[in-house]
């Protein structure tokens, strides 16, 4: 019997060395995925853009193809240029593509709490699960009049100031976003809690630059002490923890003392404080409270991207301005505002929202993925802890899925007049991410841009100043992108649709 056991115990160690030799073998055989030439130690740091990286990545994948293999000091980059590889890896093999880098600078600078940079884990998913609860398709409905407020206020300014419409923008983008969040009403474009959301996304904008990569793609921080870079190095990363701490704990605050006094508006903070029990832990708070500010600090940012795109391209397309106008004025007509309740009779302002959206990503490229494990695509070896980059302005402007990428053509979802956008094709699809981290605000973004568009352009007509044609406007680079400054002449469609707007003013009670 022990010569039976003996034998069958040789031969499965023998099976075994051989599946580990097999492996091997076949793991030296297999090639990395194309890319520039690294160089000794440094890799392709040089080779990295300092801005609008998401241009080169998408150059490259011209020439290396859609999956493109870089090594900063060691560490394997792959970045992803195509929806294919992108839905293969990071949707179908999630399992093992939904960790995060860490990020020391990131951390440094005060964010450790931050949902967008968590590690995959218990934690990261009941913090998913808190936001999922609230952002859901039918759950994002009880923000609506946190919307029609901010909007209301948004027309208004535009009404009676319209060569400020930047300042409007933000204005808005702030108030919509704090008020679903925490249901604290803001009135001014200067409110603190508008300035402390923007300089926090640009803290963290300047933290994922390609210029301090060398830092988050080393340990190059536990080494080194922080005043090396000089008292002003010093001083900012003091300054964008302050900020962070800030965005954190201050309106959290605001939301439990207004509750505690019975003033409380409904947000999202409110809700989910509402459904603690007694016996919750101090941890179920801090759910609440870290999640809220993750709402609050990218929201507010991306928002206001994203309705300065839709301006920018008014200003840029009469035609597509023209067409959308009209199918306002042949549905809803010249006695009231449209509304959510509208949008399956719009398509054609639907088709609009999509095209704004894919057009110019408001965030072009994705947080890096990590692969957790080693990993073969393609005939290709991919290394564990290998940074999965998605190039979504890439993935949105490539020819093979949207025919002449860089037109703005709201046609492209539209099939015999009826919205035509199937999945494979919907912006959505790719600017939200993918797999286990996409991202929970999908729903409540696409609801407020449509509100936006069909509102804007019921009363308001966007053209240049002269008359002439629009010029170029360059975007901003960073983990956020928008146009810079540009200036357009907004005015009233027709005294009846500005008598429309204010008698909605007059009947509210909010503006």
């Amino acid at each position: 019997m022990s010569f039976v056991v003996a034998n069958v115990a040789s031969a499965s160690l023998c099976l075994i060395c051989v599946y580990i030799l097999t492996w091997r073998f076949r793991r030296l055989r297999l090639s990395l995925p194309p890319g520039p030439r690294p160089l000794p130690f440094i890799g392709n740091l040089l080779d990295l853009p300092r801005k609008h990286e998401w241009k080169t990545f998408t150059r490259w994948g011209g020439i290396y193809g859609d999956v493109v293999y870089l090594t900063i000091f060691g560490t394997s980059m792959l970045v992803v240029s195509s929806v294919e590889p992108a839905v293969d890896l990071m949707d179908k093999r999630s399992a093992i593509y939904s960790d995060r880098p860490r990020f020391p600078l990131v951390d440094l600078i005060g964010q450790d709490w931050n949902l967008g940079f968590m590690n995959y884990g218990k934690p990261w998913q009941k913090q998913k699960q808190a936001m999922m609860s609230k952002f859901s398709k039918t759950a994002i409905t009880a923000y609506r009049p946190a919307q029609h407020r901010a909007l209301r206020i948004l027309l208004k300014n535009l009404l009676d100031n319209p060569d400020n419409f930047t300042e409007h923008l933000r204005l808005y983008s702030g108030q919509l976003i704090i008020d679903v969040t925490y249901g604290i009403p803001i009135s001014s474009r200067d409110h603190e809690l508008i300035k402390t959301a923007e300089a926090v996304m640009h803290s963290i904008s300047v933290a994922l630059s390609p210029v301090f990569s060398v830092f988050n793609l080393t340990h190059l921080l536990q080494v080194l002490p922080h005043w090396l870079g000089g008292g002003r190095f010093s001083n900012l990363v003091q300054k964008w923890q302050s900020d962070a701490r800030a965005l954190h704990e201050i309106p959290f605050d605001m939301v439990k003392a207004s509750m505690d006094s019975g003033t409380a508006r409904p947000s999202y903070a409110s809700s989910l404080l509402e459904n603690l029990k007694p016996q919750d832990s101090s941890d179920e708070e801090s759910v609440v409270r870290d999640t809220s500010a993750v709402a609050y600090g990218a929201g507010a940012d991306t928002s206001l991207a994203a309705v300065s795109v839709f301006f920018l391209v008014m200003l840029q397309n009469p035609r597509v301005q023209k067409m959308a106008q009209d199918e306002l004025d042949r549905i809803i007509g010249s006695s009231r505002l449209p509304d959510h309740g509208d949008q399956p009779e719009l398509p054609y302002i639907t088709a609009v929202m999509k095209e704004t959206l894919r057009w110019h990503a408001a965030t072009p490229l994705g947080i890096a993925h990590m692969l957790t494990t080693d990993d073969e695509y393609r005939g290709w070896h991919l290394p564990a802890g290998s940074l999965i980059v998605p190039n979504v302005w890439g993935m949105l402007r490539d020819p093979k899925t949207y025919d002449s990428p860089a037109e703005f053509r709201p046609e492209r979802f539209l099939r015999n007049g009826k919205l035509d956008c199937p999945v494979d094709k919907d912006p959505a699809r790719i600017l939200f991410g993918f797999g286990r981290r996409v991202c929970v605000g999908r729903h409540f973004v696409q609801d407020a841009m449509f509100l936006l568009i069909a509102q804007v352009l019921s009363v308001f007509t966007i053209s240049t100043i002269d008359g002439g044609s629009p010029s170029k406007v360059d975007m901003t680079s960073g983990g956020v992108s928008m146009p810079m400054l540009y200036k357009c002449l907004i005015r009233p469609r027709s005294e009846i649709a500005k008598r429309v707007l204010e008698d909605d003013i007059l009947s509210a009670d909010d503006v």
